[in-house]
């Protein structure tokens, strides 16, 4: 937390900047959310301005997943995008900075709403997207393997490009840095 070791029991202020080295992991946890910052990752927690988000954390760098409960309400920021559950339900989400131009998201329980730069998408339930900001036209259509034209299903808008990087029907596919613990005993 800023230049001092996080230790069980801390107390965060609107405001903080927390980060990670190689090899850790930050878990922020209270009645109805879970945030987990994975290693080599930077993150700042504020009190949301908007009335529909209680908590905004943003992401400078790496990766965080959440588990937000029904009562839960949370905005992820991350390269000026925005990341927030659809709806008041339970939500497990990861998200991760590439670099300034694309993030991964993926929305393993629960939908989410990605925002940027005014353009909204819903990410289904159960899969794992590439975003692309700003995208060229040559990084949203590159040759597929026959060389004629886009490999992965796309949702492109004017600011960003959706490039589907995994789908699956039961909402669990594999990533790197996903904790079960995060999960309900209810529906893991």
């Amino acid at each position: 937390m800023g230049q001092v070791e996080a230790s069980v029991g801390s107390t965060i202020y609107d405001g903080d900047l927390l980060s990670t080295e190689i090899g850790g992991l930050l878990r922020i946890s209270n009645i109805a959310l879970t945030l987990q910052l994975g290693q080599a990752s930077s993150l700042t927690l504020h009190r949301a301005a908007a009335p529909e988000d209680n908590l905004q954390a943003e992401l400078g760098s790496g990766t965080i997943m959440f588990s937000a409960g029904q009562t839960a309400n949370v905005a992820v920021l991350a390269n000026d995008a925005s990341i927030r559950p659809v709806a008041h339900a339970a939500t497990i989400a990861q998200i991760r900075i590439v670099n300034r131009k694309e993030l991964r998201i993926y929305a393993q329980r629960g939908a989410l709403n990605f925002s940027y730069h005014g353009e909204t998408e819903m990410v289904p339930e159960g899969t794992a997207y590439r975003v692309l900001l700003d995208p060229s036209e040559k990084e949203i259509d590159p040759p597929s393997e026959s060389g004629q034209g886009r490999n992965p299903p796309a949702k492109v808008h004017a600011k960003f490009a959706l490039l589907v990087i995994g789908m699956v029907a039961g909402g669990v596919i594999p990533m790197a840095g996903h904790h079960h613990h995060l999960e309900s005993p209810d529906r893991p």
